[in-house]
């Protein structure tokens, strides 16, 4: 596997481009604001006018735990009526797609970044619309495997990267190029996490399959 980085996420060379074209992206921010009692920054990696690349920072004074929780308390409170709709991102989801009703340029979520007290969560695109689609699960699985890449409840990761992919492999490589192609697909946010911990400088990987940490030189996506 080769190096963390975090090249996808800070990358000085990706221009930022004007949001002034995306219709209602304040009132966007606002409601993601009012709802995650958060402060929200909004960014645009589109490449052409005709669409929108969003990067969305949500910061949040909130512990990771804390946060679990009011997930939870959103989806006993939001819950949908169908089993399998949003419950834990109900809110997220509503006003995004309020916010893809209002446009007729295409609009995608390209940087999820969560800052909370004692981490940051950075999530990326892997396929077209991956993000939307894909919150709810990533957030049960955040709850799910909490015991396990906390070491315990013992130590919470400083940094988190959803998700990191195997390099030097047939299938790692396979996935690399599927990035550009937008050809991923939803199993490819629940093999590995990157970790950063505090009593170790070495990254580590998160296996969700098998719980287990794994030190050692992880690869974040990068376009």
């Amino acid at each position: 596997m080769s190096k963390l980085g975090n090249e996808f996420f800070n990358n000085s060379n990706i221009e930022v481009k004007s949001t002034d074209h995306i219709i209602g992206l304040e009132s966007f921010r606002k409601s993601l604001e009012k709802n995650y009692y958060a402060e929200v920054n909004i960014g645009n990696y589109g490449l052409k006018k005709e669409s929108a690349n969003l990067t969305i920072d949500i910061k949040c004074n909130f512990s990771l735990d804390e946060s679990l929780f009011y997930l939870n308390k959103i989806a006993s409170d939001h819950g949908t009526h169908k089993k399998s709709g949003p419950k834990k991102t109900f809110l997220f989801l509503r006003a995004y797609f309020e916010l893809k009703k209002l446009n007729t340029i295409s609009i995608d979520i390209s940087e999820l970044t969560i800052s909370l007290t004692d981490t940051t969560i950075l999530i990326s695109k892997i396929y077209d619309q991956s993000i939307a689609d894909q919150a709810e699960t990533i957030f049960a699985e955040l709850v799910k495997h909490n015991l396990y890449y906390t070491k315990g409840l013992n130590e919470t990761p400083f940094e988190m990267f959803i998700p990191v992919f195997e390099e030097d492999t047939l299938e790692g490589d396979t996935k690399m190029r599927n990035i550009v192609s937008d050809n991923n697909n939803i199993n490819d946010y629940f093999g590995f996490w990157g970790m950063y911990y505090d009593q170790t400088e070495e990254a580590a990987i998160y296996d969700l399959n098998t719980k287990t940490i794994i030190y050692g030189d992880i690869q974040i996506l990068s376009e």
